[in-house]
């Protein structure tokens, strides 16, 4: 990686207070402002005409710090300057115009003497690349109070001339031993269906072999080739490259236009012995090769140019049965090979229809030469499975616009996900904050809310935040809270079989007594609501854990709860309790008995349902 260090001789600065005057002899560049000089701008000419490459890896200007004002920091940008100067007869009055660039540094004081450095690559491979004219730089001090002196060649001590250091990556060379070739025919041969064209020309040829008027053409050393063709014809046709007798993908070329000339190109990987033909494949019938087309003179009827671009392509043994699959059936058992190593984590995760989309997926963009080698199979995979759609697997991500869904592209909200998932299927909540302005409705049979960590979703109003009314609907991993208290519960059951597992709810912090507390709870089940499963949620800092209305079914089991009024209040309900701990601090009362629940089964043993929850405390209204 060559580094060179180029010199800026042509160095100057102009000055406010003296705007005819050019300061080009000066062994000093000024940039910023002093009595004298007022307000001075450096101006610098760099000729990069002896960097051989379009794009350096690093370019930095070195500069030595003669002179500087003022205590405080001195900030210089560099400048583009935008329409050409002289640096040996500008002055303030013809002073260039220039647009500020993100480089800059700050000169201390501390500086003084000393070379400090400012990178300006992305100006300089703006410059090499053509995105602008290079007519220069121009340095600026925004402060408009202190004054940099920087040397230039004048100063006559050569390690402080201001100069530009530059690293770039080699050109590659290629070999001079790599194989080219170009064949060509001038006759007006007629090419049967299915015959090839016999060449009459050899033009420059090494590693490449062709007998002329003969068909074949040799590559005589394996690699990844470039071949372009042309056919001029005065029929309407089409031809195809043929390498060992199979046609080549993607290298049938034609037109529908007689007396006419096309160009085809297409790359291979080629082996030692290979040979390459130029096949009237599929024409309605014989073609005729024009080789007097447009002109008096004899023309070429037909050609192709060859060259090696790259080592031959070795795609690993491992991928035979990838690379050779021809339905989804046979991808899937291609890719589920264990012996293979994929990751498959996102691929199983997918619904089989999905997982069928991933496969042809796999099958449709397949290069022709064949998967190389298992880690770019993997990449394919993997891309595949983020831009698919699964109507089973919905994801959602906080602030995502315009998505789809996929995991490449979520949704932004919880109800574009419902909206989009199938009953039965999962809605992947990422981790982010979710602000709930209006109702979610989980109203979808069978339906997962499935929250990663860190997904938390934040109330903003007084309504429920979510209503499940979807039979054998899920809750999971989930935190939910709220901006200010409000007297309604964050979710509401309104249908069977649905569970709640591992969420995480809780209140704004309130005042004691808790008598006052606003009367917010984490969970309310409908009347008559059967078979609820609330299991290892925690709740705390709310009025009530959950609210369990007259009819309801269902088991409470390894729940924590905490610094509410009332843990769980059973009103008329039938639910069972195991398992269940109180933390810190603690609740009122752990389990609330209202007044019309049973005296039966399971609320016969209070004894017996305290040992079973962590020593409950619990308020007998009954």
């Amino acid at each position: 990686m060559p580094t060179v260090s180029v010199g800026i001789p042509d160095t100057t600065f102009v000055s406010s207070s003296q705007p005819t005057q050019n300061f080009s002899f000066y062994p000093l560049m000024y940039v910023g402002n002093e009595p004298s000089f007022s307000d001075s701008i450096g101006l610098m000419e760099i000729d990069l005409s002896s960097i051989p490459v379009t794009n350096v890896d690093s370019a930095v200007l070195q500069l030595a710090v003669i002179v500087k004002t003022g205590t405080e920091s001195s900030p210089i940008v560099v400048n583009r300057v935008t329409s050409p100067f002289d640096a040996s007869t500008v002055t303030y009055n013809t002073l260039p115009s220039f647009t500020p660039t993100a480089s800059q540094i700050n000169v201390e004081t501390s500086d003084l003497y000393t070379i400090v450095e400012i990178d300006i690559t992305e100006l300089v491979n703006q410059w090499l690349n053509g995105t602008y004219p290079n007519f220069g730089i121009a340095l600026t001090n925004p402060d408009g109070v202190t004054l940099v002196q920087f040397a230039t060649n004048n100063i006559v001590y050569e390690p402080y001339f201001p100069r530009l250091v530059i690293t770039y990556s080699d050109t590659p060379t290629p070999p001079s031993d790599n194989p080219y070739g170009y064949i060509y025919n001038t006759g007006n041969q007629t090419v049967a269906v299915n015959d090839s064209i016999a060449f009459s020309n050899n033009g420059a040829l090494l590693g490449i072999s062709h007998d002329t008027n003969t068909a074949p053409i040799i590559i005589e050393t394996p690699g990844v080739y470039a071949v372009w063709y042309t056919v001029t014809g005065a029929e309407a046709n089409q031809f195809t490259l043929y390498q060992n007798n199979n046609p080549v993908p993607g290298s049938t070329y034609g037109t529908s236009t007689t007396n006419n000339g096309y160009t085809g190109m297409v790359i291979i990987n080629a082996a030692a012995g290979d040979q390459i033909t130029l096949r009237n494949h599929t024409s309605a019938g014989p073609v005729t090769l024009d080789n007097a087309a447009g002109g008096t003179e004899t023309g070429v009827s037909a050609s192709i140019m060859i060259l090696r671009i790259g080592a031959p392509v070795s795609t690993d043994p491992q991928l035979d049965a990838v690379n050779n699959a021809q339905d989804i059936t046979q991808m899937r058992a291609a890719i589920t090979d264990p012996a293979l190593g994929l990751n498959l984590d996102g691929f199983n995760s997918l619904s089989t229809a999905a997982q069928d989309i991933v496969l042809q997926s796999l099958l449709t963009n397949r290069p022709d030469l064949g998967y190389p080698s298992v880690s770019s199979l993997q990449e394919a995979l993997d891309m595949a499975v983020n831009e698919v759609v699964d109507p089973e697997n919905i994801r959602v991500r906080a602030g995502s616009v315009g998505g789809n869904g996929s995991i490449a592209h979520p949704f932004g909200t919880i109800t574009e996900g419902i909206n989009a998932v199938v009953p039965g299927g999962t809605v992947h909540i990422e981790a982010g904050t979710y602000p709930i302005t209006t109702q979610i409705n989980l109203n979808k049979a069978g339906v997962t809310l499935l929250g990663e960590p860190g997904a938390e979703l934040i109330l903003q109003g007084d309504f429920i935040a979510m209503l499940i009314t979807g039979s054998g609907a899920t809750v999971q991993g989930l935190t939910m809270t709220s901006d200010v208290p409000y007297p309604k519960e964050f979710i509401q059951i309104g249908a069977p079989n649905v569970r709640l597992i591992g969420n995480t709810i809780f209140g704004p912090t309130q005042p004691p007594p808790m008598d006052n507390w606003v009367v917010n709870r984490a969970v309310v089940s409908q009347v008559n609501t059967v078979n609820v499963l609330l299991e290892e949620n925690t709740f705390y800092s709310l009025r009530t854990g959950m609210y369990i209305n007259p009819g309801t079914t269902g088991a409470i089991n390894n729940n924590v709860v905490y610094n509410t009024k009332g843990g769980f209040l059973v009103d008329g309900a039938l639910t069972t309790f195991f398992g269940n701990s109180w933390g810190t601090p603690p609740n009122e009362f752990d389990i609330v008995l209202l007044a019309g629940t049973t005296m039966g089964p399971p609320y016969d043993n209070l004894a017996q349902l305290s040992q079973d929850n962590d020593n409950a405390t619990i308020s007998d209204q009954r």
